[in-house]
C-alpha cells in the first residue's frame, strides 16, 4: 500500500468507535463467554501498535513531498552545505533579457543558415564562375550595362554551342547540397534570353556508383526577350541524398543567354533559414539575438568591406528601397508582372572580413537584416543589431582606419545608418517624421507591417582608444538629439559601447582595472556632457579565456556599483571557455567544447544571473562552426554543422538550461557549510571553488529556481530549506553530468546531454550535486 493511502487508512480506522473495530484475532467458538472482552483487549493492543506506527508514518506523510515523483529529496542529517532560501525576500531584479545568443557570420555560418542551396548564384565571387562547371557552353561573367539590378552588377553570359549544354552548381564546399525525399524545392533564375528560344531544364541529381541518381526536374520554355524574366518552379525530391548532389541547368538549343540570381530554396525552412538550424536556435529559448557580428561589421579599409545593413535589404544608391518589377513565368508557362521590395536579387554583396583563404566568403545577404529581425520575432527574442562605428577592425586591419561611409560622408553616414535602422525596425509609416515614415514603410513593403522588438543597438565591436571613443561620442550626441525630437521612436533605445577585446579591459576590483569604456564615460562626464555613467551606454565586455579563469572569476561583477551616478549596465557580448593556457599559465590539452569548458561557463553564468541587475545581457560566442574544422576561422563554437544536422555541444546544453530557467529576481539566501566540508576543486596547481549557485524566482509561475554547479570531482550533499513560501511537494530537475572533463559530443554520440526528472520535496529537502555536474531545480510553490 502506498504510504499516503496507508496514512489515510490509519486515520479512518481510529475514528471508528472501539466496539466497531474489526477483531483481527477473534475466535467466537473458543472465547464464547469472554469473547467480547478478548476482542476489546486485542483491539486495544493492536490499536497501540498501530497508533505508534501511525504517528511515525503520518509524520513522514505530512511533510508535503509528492509520493508520485520520480525520486524523493530526502533531507540529509549531515549535509555538506545548507541553503536557506527566503522566498519572500528579493535582493534585486534580474534583467528580463539576460541570456541570449550571438549569431555571427563567421565559419561560413551565413551560408548554412540560408535556405538557398546554390552557391554563387549571382556570379559575384572573385573568380566569377566559382562553384559552377560547364559543358557544351562558355560562361563569362560581365558587369555593368545590362545587369539585372544596379545593386547586383554581375551576371553570366552563356555562349551555348551544343544541344543539351549544361551549367552545374555544386553548392557550398563546407555545406554541400542535400535533399530529402518528399520535400519541395523552389527553383528560380533570372534569364535574359535575347534571341534564344528553347527549353531550360533544372535537374537535381546525385552521383551514384554507376551513374546519376535522378532526384527531380522542372522544365521551362524560354522565349526570346530583351528583358530579364524570372523563371520559377517546384522540384519535389524523389529520393534523399546528402552527397554528390548537384543542380544541373540544361539548355535545349544553341545561342546566347544571360542568367543571374539562380536559387534552389528548400521548403523545409522558416523565415528563409533551414529548419534544422532554425529549430536548434528556437530550442534554446534566447531572450535576444545579437547580429551579425563581430568583426564582420567592422571590416577592412580596403573597399570599405564592412557589413552594410542597407545593402542587406536592397537599398539602392539613392538611399531608397525601390520597387523591383519584372515578369515571372512558372513551369506551366503562366506569366505575371511582379513587384517586390528587397528580394535577394537586389542586394549588393560585400566581402566578409573572414575571407582568409582561396574560398570565397561573401556576406550572405540572402539572410540580411530583415531576415534577422524576423528570426528574432519567430523565436520570441528581441533584436540587438550591431553596426559599424566608422572605423575598420582594429585587430585585423592594422589598428583600424577611418572609413569613407556608404555615400562618402565618413562618420556621418554611419550615424545616419544607426538612426535609420531604428526607424526601419520600430518606426511607424504614418509618422510625421519623414525619415521614420520612409524607413518604416520600407519594412512594411518587405512584408512586415508591425514593428520589431528592439531595445539596444551596438555601435562598433572590439574597439577602443581615442580612434573609437571620439567617434562613439558623436553617436551618443546624435541619439540624445533624436530622443528629444522623437521620443516615441528613440526613447527606449540604449546604445552598446565597445570595451576592447579582453577580460583585462573590464573594470575589476581584484586587479584595480578601471575598464576602458568606464574610463571614457568618466572623462565624458568630467567634460560636462553627461551626469550619469549609464548615459554613455551599455558596456560591451568580451573575453575568451581558459576554463580555470572562468571558475576563478565568477565574482567579477559582485563589486560593481548598483545605483547612482556611477552605475552602468553591462552586456557580456562575447564569451566562451577553452583549454588553452590560463591567465596564470597553467597548460592543459586543448580540446574544443569539452565538458569542462561548458562546466566552467555554467559556473560563470551563476555569477551573471546573481548580478543580473548589473549584467543586462550575455551571449556565448560564436554560435556555429563546421564539423570539418578546416572551414572554421574560430575553433570553439556552440554548434557544429554538416549539410543536414548539427552537433549540439555540452556548451549548447548549458546555455539552454540557463535560458529556459532564468529568474526574474535573486532571492536572499543564507549559506552554511559543514565544518568538515572543503569547497575546493583543484585543476593542476590551481584551486578554485567547487560549488557555485544562484537562487532566483520566476515571477510568472512563482517557481523558485535553484542552479547548482559542482565543478569538483566529488559529490556534494546539499540541503535546501525554503522559508516564506509553501512548496507544492514537487520540483522539476534538469541536470548535465559527466565524469570525464575532456568529453565532447559528436555526430554519433552525446557524452553530455540533459536528464530530467521530478523530485518529491518538503519545505526542507536534500539533493546530491554530483561531481562535474550542472543542475537546475525548479521548485513549484503554492
Amino acid at each position: 500500500m502506498a504510504a499516503g493511502k496507508f496514512c489515510i487508512f490509519l486515520q479512518e480506522y481510529f475514528r471508528k468507535p472501539l466496539e466497531n473495530a474489526r477483531p483481527f484475532c477473534y475466535n467466537g467458538d473458543i472465547y464464547q463467554e469472554g469473547g467480547n472482552e478478548m476482542k476489546k483487549w486485542i483491539t486495544v493492543c493492536l490499536g497501540g501498535v498501530l497508533a505508534a506506527s501511525s504517528f511515525l508514518m503520518l509524520a513522514s506523510c505530512s511533510d508535503g513531498a509528492d509520493p508520485s515523483a520520480d525520486r524523493q529529496g530526502k533531507k540529509f542529517s549531515s549535509p555538506d552545505v545548507t541553503y536557506t532560501v527566503s522566498a519572500n525576500k528579493e535582493e534585486h531584479a534580474v534583467s528580463d533579457e539576460l541570456f541570449g545568443v550571438f549569431l555571427e557570420d563567421i565559419n561560413y555560418a551565413g551560408y548554412v543558415l540560408d535556405d538557398n542551396l546554390v552557391a554563387n548564384g549571382s556570379f559575384s565571387y572573385r573568380s566569377g564562375t566559382d562553384r559552377w562547371t560547364q559543358q557544351g557552353l562558355a560562361a563569362t561573367v560581365e558587369e555593368g550595362e545590362g545587369a539585372l539590378h544596379e545593386n547586383n552588377p554581375a551576371y553570366a553570359r552563356l555562349e551555348i554551342y551544343e544541344l543539351d549544354a549544361s551549367l552545374v552548381n555544386e553548392g557550398y564546399q563546407m555545406s554541400p547540397m542535400a535533399v530529402e525525399e518528399g520535400v519541395e524545392y523552389t527553383f528560380s533564375a533570372f534569364v535574359k534570353a535575347g534571341s534564344f528560344a528553347g527549353t531550360l531544364t533544372a535537374e537535381l541529381r546525385a552521383a551514384s556508383s554507376m551513374d546519376w541518381l535522378e532526384l527531380g526536374t522542372v522544365q521551362f520554355d524560354v522565349q526570346p526577350s530583351d528583358e530579364w524574366v524570372k523563371y520559377t518552379g517546384t522540384i519535389t525530391a524523389a529520393h534523399t541524398a546528402d552527397e554528390g548532389v548537384t543542380l544541373r541547368l540544361a539548355f535545349g538549343n544553341t545561342g546566347e543567354v544571360c542568367i543571374d540570381s539562380v536559387a534552389l530554396e528548400t521548403a523545409d525552412s522558416t523565415g528563409g533559414i533551414k529548419n534544422y538550424i532554425y529549430e536548434a536556435i528556437e530550442a534554446l529559448s534566447p531572450a535576444f539575438i545579437r547580429f551579425p557580428g563581430g568583426c564582420v561589421i567592422e571590416g577592412r579599409k580596403a573597399g570599405d568591406a564592412y557589413y552594410d545593413w542597407k545593402n542587406s535589404v536592397g537599398v539602392n544608391g539613392a538611399d531608397e528601397l525601390a520597387p523591383f518589377t519584372y515578369t515571372e513565368v512558372d513551369e506551366t508557362g503562366a506569366s505575371e508582372r511582379v513587384t517586390t521590395y528587397g528580394e535577394p536579387a537586389t542586394r549588393k554583396p560585400n566581402t566578409d572580413i573572414w575571407q582568409q583563404s582561396s574560398i570565397d566568403y561573401e556576406m550572405n545577404y540572402a539572410v540580411g537584416f530583415y531576415e534577422y529581425f524576423v528570426l528574432c520575432e519567430n523565436v520570441g527574442a528581441s533584436a540587438l543589431p550591431v553596426l559599424n562605428a566608422g572605423l575598420s577592425c582594429m585587430i585585423q586591419d592594422g589598428g583600424g582606419h577611418d572609413l569613407n561611409g556608404r555615400y562618402g560622408n565618413g562618420l556621418q553616414d554611419f550615424i545616419d545608418e544607426a538612426l535609420d535602422v531604428v526607424a526601419f525596425a520600430k518606426g511607424d509609416p504614418a509618422s510625421s517624421d519623414p525619415n521614420e515614415a520612409k524607413w518604416a514603410q520600407a519594412r512594411v513593403n518587405m512584408g512586415h507591417p508591425e514593428p520589431f522588438e528592439m531595445h539596444y543597438l551596438g555601435i562598433g565591436n572590439e574597439q577602443w582608444d581615442t580612434k573609437y571613443y571620439s567617434k562613439y561620442r558623436d553617436f551618443v550626441e546624435a541619439f540624445r538629439e533624436a530622443k528629444a525630437e522623437n521620443p516615441a521612436l528613440y526613447g527606449d533605445i540604449e546604445l552598446v559601447v565597445g570595451n576592447g577585446a579582453a577580460f583585462g579591459d573590464c573594470e575589476n576590483a581584484k586587479t584595480g582595472a578601471q575598464g576602458l569604456a568606464r574610463s571614457n564615460a568618466i572623462q565624458y562626464r568630467l567634460a560636462g556632457k553627461i551626469e550619469n555613467l549609464s548615459e554613455f551606454g551599455i558596456h560591451d565586455h568580451h573575453y575568451y579565456m581558459n576554463y580555470i579563469d572562468f571558475l576563478a572569476n565568477t565574482d567579477l561583477y559582485d563589486s560593481y556599483t548598483r545605483e547612482g551616478a556611477d552605475y552602468y549596465g553591462v552586456f557580456v557580448g562575447e564569451y566562451s571557455a577553452n583549454q588553452a593556457n590560463n591567465l596564470q599559465g597553467y597548460p592543459n590539452p586543448q580540446v574544443n567544447n569539452s565538458w569542462i569548458t561548458a562546466l566552467s561557463e555554467a559556473a560563470y553564468m551563476t555569477g551573471l544571473e546573481r548580478n543580473g541587475d548589473v549584467v543586462r545581457l550575455a551571449a556565448y560566442a560564436p554560435m556555429f562552426g563546421c564539423v570539418n574544422a578546416g572551414y572554421n576561422q574560430w575553433a570553439a563554437d556552440m554548434m557544429f554543422y554538416t549539410n543536414t544536422e548539427l552537433v549540439l555541444t555540452p556548451n549548447y546544453y548549458v546555455q539552454q538550461l540557463f535560458m529556459r530557467n532564468t529568474g526574474d529576481s535573486v532571492l536572499t539566501t543564507k549559506e552554511k557549510l559543514s565544518s568538515d566540508f572543503v569547497n575546493t576543486a583543484i585543476f593542476g596547481s590551481t584551486e578554485v571553488p567547487a560549488l557555485y549557485k544562484v537562487i532566483s524566482r520566476d515571477a510568472e509561475t512563482g517557481d523558485i529556481l535553484v542552479k547548482l554547479v559542482n565543478a569538483g570531482e566529488h559529490d556534494i550533499n546539499v540541503n535546501i530549506a525554503v522559508k516564506g513560501a509553501s512548496t507544492a511537494g514537487i520540483a522539476h530537475v534538469s541536470t548535465l553530468q559527466c565524469d570525464d572533463i575532456n568529453a565532447v559530443n559528436s555526430l554519433t554520440a552525446e557524452a553530455v546531454s540533459p536528464e530530467t526528472y521530478t523530485l518529491g520535496i518538503a519545505s526542507t529537502f536534500g539533493y546530491t550535486a554530483e561531481g562535474r555536474s550542472v543542475t537546475v531545480i525548479r521548485i513549484t510553490t503554492k
